[in-house]
């Protein structure tokens, strides 16, 4: 089999895992769902992954690489550092918690079992701090932003805030989503000395 069909057949199965875990939810989702689901059999999935724990990695990776690409996107097209932190943190409180998104909370709780999957997390968080910690600093060299606190403690304490106000709808925690946003823009805010 060619390695592009291969490439594809894993993307229809990673495809298939993320539409399982939105109707089931992680601890829902198998082999035999995600086979289903697929319209293939049960070995074709372990054929094409050694395991159903790197199904899981490769599809919450998949959503992270999609989000961080998302966000990088926003940071290169918006110049104006005072617009690109209202964006990024648009981008990082959204109006609706996605299966995508609420797939890759579920994933947390493998972390201790699947140290690959804790390292996935990590990797993600580090990444959002860059962006916003370049933000700030672009900003603060500009004179936009007069930041009151070290710029890595302000850009980790915003990532932070974004991850707690996803979390809590999945947790029955009903927020509304603006006010959400408005908490971490008022956060960032007072941090960079700036109106947001």
């Amino acid at each position: 089999m060619s390695s592009v069909r291969q490439a594809k057949r894993r993307d229809e199965l990673v495809a298939a895992l993320r539409r399982v875990a939105g109707k089931r939810g992680i601890a829902g989702a198998n082999v035999r769902a995600v086979a289903a689901e697929a319209e293939v059999s049960t070995g074709s999935v372990l054929y094409y992954f050694e395991s159903f724990d790197r199904l899981i990695f490769a599809a919450v990776e998949g959503v992270l690489e999609e989000f961080f690409e998302d966000r990088k996107r926003i940071s290169e097209r918006i110049v104006d550092p005072v617009e690109r932190m209202r964006a990024l943190i648009a981008a990082g409180v959204p109006d609706e918690i996605s299966d995508d998104l609420r797939l890759v909370y579920e994933s947390i709780a493998l972390a201790r079992e699947y140290p690959h999957v804790a390292a996935l997390h990590r990797s993600i968080i580090e990444r959002q701090e860059m962006l916003f910690r370049a933000t700030i600093e672009v900003g603060a060299a500009l004179g936009a932003f007069r930041p009151r606190m070290p710029i890595g403690s302000i850009a980790r304490n915003i990532v932070a805030l974004e991850d707690s106000y996803d979390l809590y709808p999945l947790i029955g925690l009903a927020h509304d989503r603006e006010s959400a946003r408005r908490a971490v823009l008022d956060y960032a805010g007072l941090a960079l000395d700036v109106e947001l």
